[in-house]
């Protein structure tokens, strides 16, 4: 329902410290997703959700800019046989959970665990940004797939490239790349410039018109989307989730994020909804097209 999602939100948006600017955005970010005082400065705050379908997400990533090569795909299984049957690599795995009660009781008490803003254990490689607009958390989690994988993705010049700063000069920063002392900031900064833009808003509503079932702006989703990615920086696996205060570093991978994502899900997601409904998708190499190509 819709209160359990706006909980849900609230609980781990909430979790930073109430006394620092972080939280203070945090709760300005849960005050928005549930329409709160401000959210009449803020035209429009409700998208149309994206359908758990690679043929949505893959329209997505085309309308946003990234040319071919990559391409999302569903994961049909998070067995190890299942998992092996997956093109490689593998960059980026997308889950899309129910909202529940019991998940949003656990996932606030595992970000209290975490202690704050541990940005020790962050990569200032690691793009990350918050959701403010509610029902777009598909949207994050595709721009969190994407712009993490800058570096190997043919990005041309769509609105993709909003979500960037400007191209560093020679021996310059690293696009996408924020200071250190300034990752929360920096995050609360995209989020931002998520809800103001125009051009990606119709982008991810173009995209959603390809669901089989498109519901009503406004009305809220009881599923929600995350993504997991691995840093080349530090060689970790990190959840991403626009209403976590921060990203969640869940140690070293090597070159097998997806079995790192697939344990994850299983321990945190699954494990605490045995009889739920969970869809996976990865965003993997397609240097053919075919899965660039192919519709549900």
């Amino acid at each position: 329902s819709s209160s359990v999602l706006l909980a849900l939100c609230a609980a781990l948006l909430l979790a930073a410290p109430a006394a620092s600017r972080r939280g203070q955005g945090a709760r300005v970010a849960a005050s928005r997703l549930r329409g709160g005082v401000d959210a009449a400065s803020f035209q429009q705050q409700y998208w149309i959700p994206l359908e758990s379908s690679p043929e949505v997400f893959n329209d997505f990533a085309r309308r946003v800019g990234v040319g071919a090569g990559y391409a999302f795909t569903d994961v049909l299984g998070l067995d190890a046989e299942l998992l092996a049957m997956l093109p490689q690599p593998c960059v980026a795995v997308l889950l899309l959970f129910p909202v529940s009660r019991e998940l949003a009781r656990s996932e606030s008490a595992r970000v209290r665990a975490l202690g704050g803003w541990d940005v020790r254990r962050r990569s200032p490689r690691v793009f990350f940004m918050k959701q403010y607009v509610g029902n777009a958390c598909g949207t994050v989690a595709a721009m969190h797939a994407l712009v993490n994988n800058r570096d190997v993705l043919s990005v041309g010049s769509g609105p993709l490239r909003e979500m960037l700063p400007a191209e560093p000069a020679e021996g310059g920063e690293a696009v996408g790349e924020c200071e250190e002392g300034d990752l929360d900031e920096c995050a609360d900064e995209l989020g931002e410039r998520l809800s103001a833009s125009s051009r990606l808003m119709a982008a991810s509503e173009s995209s959603a018109q390809l669901g089989g079932t498109v519901p009503q702006r406004g009305v809220d989703a009881d599923y929600h989307y995350i993504c997991f990615v691995r840093s080349s920086d530090d060689g970790c696996l990190y959840e991403l989730d626009g209403t976590k205060p921060f990203p969640i570093n869940h140690g070293p991978v090597g070159a097998d994020l997806l079995t790192g994502a697939a344990r994850v899900i299983k321990e945190h997601f699954v494990a605490h909804m045995p009889g739920g409904h969970f869809n996976v998708m990865a965003l993997v190499g397609d240097p053919d097209g075919t899965l660039a190509a192919a519709t549900d």
